[in-house]
Formats: structure tokens, C-alpha cells, sequence
């Protein structure tokens, strides 16, 4: 799949060009262009300036070779390069005309030398893409023209007039896509940045590159990335919270229902009494495992924020009542003594089944934790300006003092075959209430804990939690 996506991306990429290249180009295009106001003055005092060399050159020739002829000398073929005109003509009465060079309209040097009037140089076009510079030299001997072809002699200047702006447009260019692709290149690594985190990579982050745009993106995408990273922790974190849960379900509560459904056929059948009672006491036992895993599942998602609560206002006294008269039998079956201390009579808002479990699990902790035949439990109800505290308190050895700062946490437990469970099902529940417990000694020489719910932190029939 990736492997087509990136042939998908290269083949794409033929219709749409690199922008350091398309910048480039267009920089160096600029560039020429704004050469051309400098380039063409310049290229016309080049014309100029080799014309009026061309003209100073023919000349010069002209007057040697007038020379030459006074003092008898003849001009020949090597004199064109000699003096580096491209036309000699030597005009003697008596003699015929001598000529040397490239062939000129005999009009245009009857023309010249009547503008010169004999003497000097001046610029005559041969048709409008072709300028001679005709110099006549009148002497006694007889008259001397030099021609000079300007026209080639100003092309080659003005080609390179041209060269030199085509080099700088180019240089101008490249510099130009060489920086431009140098400021994009951090756009292509957020790029880059973005697939690998589309991929699934974690971890992925940007360092600031000091340019303000561009750090906005880097800023973007490190926040994007860390949200994703923050987000596929959280499911990882469920899915482990799921399994778990499976786990406890498949290996705690299978075993327990195929019991179950053993025992209630066994149950029916049998017409013992003895042996009813005795069934019975199974099915009792096999449903406190079942409890027993609820709590569990209770426990880890009052641990992990997810605990809602449904609250109405109402007396916490009944609860008590019913705590009670519940666990009287198991107290007196163990020989300890469960009594009810003060019970303040107000009213709070609170989630009933959640307040009265965790009422439970202090009572059966304090009756486990009493001594049998002389342990003794007591349960109060205190009124406070801002709330009511439920006290259960023991007299038996207390919390081991090695995990005092630790007992509201889930597996921490002092008793023996513990699961840790309880206190801290307890401690999520009050602090769903926006309340707290706290553990010290009691003054009946056990433990004593101290669970605190406030008159109001909640709206009646209301929900409060994570709802993840």
C-alpha cells in the first residue's frame, strides 16, 4: 500500500514541478528583464563606441596609406591587416585603381568622401542591416579610401553585452532556487512529518526552524502529534482495562456460574434437608465469588475516573440500619459486637447502592479485623458544619504501620489472603462525592476510618465522572 502511494506521488509529481525550480525561473526571467533598462544604453554606447573606432580606424588608414603613396610606396593585400580596415582604394591620375578587401558600391565612396569633403571618416549604410565607415585622404598622388565594416565590428561587443546579461539572469536564478529551496525545505520535513505520523509512528516532533510562519506549522504538527500519541495511550490504556476485565470474567466468573448451574439442579432434586442446606451453602458461597469479581470491576473503574454516580438527598441513617441488620448475624456468628454509635439524622445528596457498598466493605473489614469472641465494632454518624463523617472503628491490632501511606491503593492489603480491593472501591466512591477518607487509630485500640461526604457537591439525579 505505501509502495503505491509513493509511485502515485512520484508520477504525480511530473505534472507539478518543484517550486524552487518554478521560483528560480521566474527569479532569473525578473532578473533579465530588470537588466534591460541597464543593457540597452549599454549596448548602445557599445554600437557607438565601436562605430567611432571603426571610423577612427579608417581614418588612420587612410592617412598612412596616403603617406605611403606620397613617399612611393604601393599598398598591397597585407596592408588590410596591417592597418585593420576591411577596404583599400588607391585612385592615381594616370594609374588604375587599386583595390583591396571587400567590394564596395563605388556610389557610397562618391558619397563619403564629398560628406567629408575629401578628408575624414563618416558612418554610410549599404542598406539598413549593413554601416560602412568610409574615411577619404585627398593628396597630390591622388586619393586614398579605407572602409571599415561597422557592422561586424559593433555584433560582437553587443554579443557579449548579451552573453554577460544571460549569465547574471542565470546566476541570479540559480541563487535564487538555491534559497528558495532552502526555505522550503522545512515545509517538505512537515511533510515528511505528517506521513510518518499518518503511518502510525509516535514520537514523531519538529524543531523550530526561526522563521515565524514556518515555526507556526512545526507548532501545529508537534501538538498534533503529541494529541495523537496522548490519544492512542488513552485506547491502549482501555483496550489493557478490557482485557483485564475479560481476563477476571472468563477465569472468575465462568467457573462460578457452571457451578451455579450444578448446584440449582441439585438443589431441586434433593429432599434432604440436611443436604438442601448444605447445597444451599454453596450457591451462597459460589455467589459470594461472583461479588467478590463485581467488586473488582467496580474497583478499577472507580480507580480510573470512570465512576458515575446517580445521587438523590436523603438521611444516611437508613443505610446504617440496613448495614446493620445485615451483618448482625456474621458479628455474632464470629462473637463480636456490632453497635451503632451516634447517627446524625441530616439529609445530602448522595448515589445510594454506591454509599451503602462502601459503608459494607468498612463494616466487613472491621469485623474481619476484630478479635472473635471479644472484638467489638462500632459505627457513627458525625454532623459537621460542611458535612457528615461515617466513622467505623475497631478494636482490633490495627493497620500494619509499613502500609499505612498505602492502604487506599488497589492490591495493598494487611490481611492475609487480602486482595486490596475494598479500600480502595471505598476510596473512589467518596471521592466521587467530592469527599475523603482517611485512616488513624481508633480509641477502641483498632483501626478507625473516617469517611467524609459534603451537605452539597452535587446536583440531585445528576451523573459525575468520565464518561470515556
Amino acid at each position: 500500500m505505501e509502495g503505491t502511494r509513493k509511485r502515485q506521488r512520484s508520477l504525480f509529481s511530473l505534472h507539478r514541478p518543484s517550486a524552487a525550480l518554478v521560483l528560480g525561473a521566474w527569479a532569473g526571467f525578473l532578473a533579465a528583464v530588470s537588466f534591460l533598462p541597464t543593457a540597452l544604453p549599454v549596448l548602445w554606447q557599445v554600437v557607438d563606441a565601436a562605430q567611432e573606432a571603426g571610423l577612427e580606424q579608417a581614418d588612420r588608414a587612410a592617412r598612412m596609406i596616403g603617406d605611403d603613396l606620397d613617399h612611393g610606396r604601393e599598398p598591397d593585400e597585407q596592408a588590410l591587416e596591417l592597418y585593420g580596415v576591411d577596404l583599400i582604394l588607391a585612385e592615381r591620375p594616370g594609374h588604375a585603381s587599386v583595390v583591396f578587401g571587400s567590394p564596395l558600391d563605388p556610389s557610397l565612396v562618391a558619397e563619403a568622401c564629398k560628406i567629408t569633403e575629401g578628408n575624414g571618416a563618416t558612418s554610410i549604410n549599404e542598406h539598413p542591416r549593413s554601416v560602412w565607415g568610409i574615411a577619404c585622404s585627398e593628396r597630390d598622388a591622388g586619393r586614398v579610401v579605407a572602409a571599415v565594416w561597422l557592422t561586424q565590428r559593433s555584433h560582437t561587443p553587443v554579443q557579449r553585452v548579451l552573453l554577460v546579461v544571460f549569465l547574471l539572469a542565470t546566476f541570479v536564478g540559480i541563487v535564487t532556487a538555491i534559497i528558495v529551496l532552502r526555505l522550503l525545505r522545512p515545509i517538505s520535513e512537515i511533510s515528511q512529518a505528517l506521513d510518518r505520523v499518518g503511518a502510525g509512528e509516535r514520537g514523531v516532533r519538529m524543531v523550530a526552524t526561526g522563521l515565524a510562519e514556518l515555526d507556526d506549522l512545526v507548532d501545529r504538527l508537534n501538538a498534533a502529534a503529541r494529541s495523537v500519541d496522548d490519544r492512542e495511550d488513552a485506547i491502549l490504556a482501555r483496550i489493557e482495562l478490557v482485557q483485564e476485565m475479560a481476563r477476571i470474567v472468563a477465569h472468575e466468573v465462568r467457573n462460578p456460574l457452571q457451578s451455579l448451574e450444578l448446584l440449582t439442579t441439585l438443589v431441586a432434586s434433593e429432599h434432604e434437608d440436611a443436604e438442601r442446606l448444605e447445597i444451599a451453602n454453596s450457591i451462597h458461597s459460589e455467589i459470594r465469588t461472583l461479588e467478590q469479581v463485581v467488586t473488582r470491576l467496580l474497583r478499577d473503574s472507580a480507580v480510573r475516573g470512570a465512576l458515575r454516580l446517580r445521587v438523590s438527598r436523603q438521611a444516611i441513617a437508613p443505610l446504617i440500619d440496613q448495614v446493620i441488620s445485615l451483618r448482625r448475624p456474621q458479628a455474632t456468628g464470629s462473637g463480636v459486637q456490632l453497635t451503632m454509635g451516634d447517627i446524625a439524622q441530616v439529609e445530602l445528596p448522595f448515589d445510594q447502592p454506591l454509599v451503602k457498598r462502601t459503608i459494607e466493605n468498612l463494616v466487613l473489614n472491621a469485623l474481619q479485623a476484630a478479635p472473635r469472641g471479644q472484638g467489638e465494632v462500632r459505627v457513627s454518624v458525625l454532623e459537621e458544619h460542611d458535612g457528615i463523617v461515617i466513622v467505623v472503628e475497631d478494636n482490633g491490632p490495627g493497620v500494619p504501620e509499613e502500609i499505612v501511606d498505602h492502604i487506599f491503593e488497589p492490591n495493598v492489603t494487611g490481611k492475609k489472603g487480602g486482595h486490596g480491593l475494598g479500600l480502595a472501591l471505598v476510596k473512589g466512591v467518596v471521592e466521587a462525592h467530592n469527599g475523603h477518607i482517611r485512616y488513624t487509630r481508633s480509641a477502641m485500640g483498632g483501626a478507625r476510618f473516617e469517611a467524609r461526604l459534603p451537605l452539597t457537591q452535587v446536583e440531585e439525579t445528576t451523573e459525575q465522572g468520565d464518561e470515556r
